[in-house]
């Protein structure tokens, strides 16, 4: 069983996607697309950054320089974030439904007067509620 790592400085492994220190994709790095509708800067991205005719300066124009920047910082751009075929993208916005969709139940993310009112009137120990809702 794999154990969850995290260093006081960021987020924990689960957190950052799986690779620590690595920028969340290499795609804009390694190469771009050439298409007739235009410039994309990964296989799956959702709208062309410059047409065609501009693929020698498309390399370092601003639009890419900011998705490599976003990427760099462990973090996903607006340009990403609109290409949902990307699994990288379904990966983090899968991570984001169940971390709102169960963020009531794990006893970290709920104040200290709610875990209160638990122990109160349901008399389960946070011992127990962890074992009960582990993931």
């Amino acid at each position: 069983m794999k154990e969850k790592t995290t260093n006081k400085s960021g987020p924990s492994a689960e957190e950052n996607l799986g690779i620590e220190g690595l920028p969340l994709c290499r795609e804009p790095w390694e190469s771009y697309y050439i298409l007739r509708r235009g410039i994309l800067p990964c296989c799956h991205g959702s709208r062309p950054i410059a047409p065609m005719s501009e693929w020698e300066t498309a390399w370092n124009s601003p639009e890419l320089q900011e998705i490599r920047d976003y990427l760099r910082r462990g973090k996903l751009s607006p340009y990403c974030m609109s290409s949902l075929s990307c699994p990288i993208v379904q990966k983090y916005l899968a991570q984001k439904r169940k971390k709102s969709r169960f963020s009531f139940l794990d006893p970290t993310q709920r104040s200290p007067f709610f875990r209160f009112l638990n122990r109160i009137f349901f008399g389960l120990p946070a011992k127990i509620f962890r074992v009960l809702f582990r993931q």
